[in-house]
């Protein structure tokens, strides 16, 4: 068995082959694959069958693929590790960061902080300790097209509404 590392001319990560036999098979696969707006990675992994059936039954039910459904669940568990305190939930504009524990999308975290001009007159205002609405503002600034999305699609849906 020979191990031979090369280099991904897409991202320019080391990837590692295993070779056995004089036949090549892939020990860890990555791929990267763009498109206009982003680029995307591919990554592997192996469940019990029983997790599996778990997902494929979820996936139909949210009338997506297993792949795109896994995907999603990587992002967003990766992220919530990356900022402790936010979670992820459908709403009508989509699926939308908001406070762990909490009815509030950290989009309206960030119109209080606008709004108020204040870190700390927006934690008056939730009532929150100053680490939550800190965590939703760092959020905000890491992802800011995803939260402009979110608080456009949920503002002009209430407009709609109203």
């Amino acid at each position: 068995m020979v191990m031979t590392p090369f280099l991904c001319d897409s991202c320019s990560r080391y990837v590692r082959v295993v070779l056995r036999d004089s036949r090549s098979e892939v020990d860890f696969v990555h791929t990267v694959h763009k498109t206009r707006n982003m680029s995307t990675a591919y990554v592997s992994g192996r469940v019990p069958a029983r997790y599996e059936r778990l997902v494929a039954r979820q996936a139909r039910a949210a009338k997506t693929s297993k792949s795109d459904l896994v995907a999603r669940y990587v992002i967003e568990k990766s992220l919530e590790t990356e900022f402790p305190g936010i979670s992820f939930r459908d709403s009508l504009s989509g699926r939308e960061a908001y406070l762990t524990g909490h009815r509030v999308a950290v989009w309206e975290v960030l119109a209080v902080r606008e709004e108020t001009k204040s870190v700390e007159k927006t934690v008056s205002y939730f009532r929150w300790p100053r680490v939550l609405v800190t965590r939703a503002l760092a959020y905000a600034k890491a992802f800011p097209e995803e939260i402009r999305r979110s608080r456009d699609g949920e503002t002009d849906t209430a407009q709609a509404a109203g």
